[in-house]
């Protein structure tokens, strides 16, 4: 597991940029954390850094699923399963080589958990004072290039 501090949505953004060059089609990411802990807007930003229009984007709770197509011919799916219990049929297979599938809360359907390519889980940090941190901690990153990417950013800063 990896684990990187986010102090706020420049953080948030920077971390987004690192990242976006890694989306290639069929990749499966989980998203975890409480309500409120930045998940959908580290989809916004996502979105915005793989060059897509970020004016649609918004938590799909109640609608399930949003799509975002990207100006390389990608499309990311962006699920949420908060009020689920029951993996959707859709879920059920892989995706194509064309669609990268974000999915928020995907431990409310256990069975997806093995087919994830990375799980990423966004949690608050110390609430000591007034430090309003989160921590993004990233497990299951096959080949370890969403790590990487993030270490070289972190090289930088």
């Amino acid at each position: 597991m990896s684990s990187y501090t986010i102090a706020n949505e420049r953080d948030t953004a920077r971390i987004a940029e690192a990242l976006a060059p890694s989306l290639r089609g069929g990749l499966v990411i989980g998203l975890s954390g409480d309500l409120g802990a930045g998940k959908t807007t580290f989809v916004r930003y996502l979105i915005a850094a793989a060059g897509g229009d970020t004016r649609a984007v918004s938590s799909p709770t109640y609608t399930l699923q949003h799509e975002y197509p990207l100006p390389n011919g990608l499309t990311v799916e962006h699920w949420d399963l908060y009020r689920l219990t029951v993996l959707p049929q859709e879920l059920e297979e892989s995706p194509s080589l064309k669609i990268v599938r974000l999915i928020e809360w995907p431990e409310r359907c256990p069975e997806l958990l093995p087919y994830l390519n990375c799980h990423m889980r966004l949690s608050h940090g110390s609430d000591e004072g007034e430090t309003t941190d989160r921590v993004l901690e990233i497990t299951g990153d096959s080949g370890g290039e969403l790590t990487s990417r993030l270490d070289a950013m972190k090289g930088r800063a």
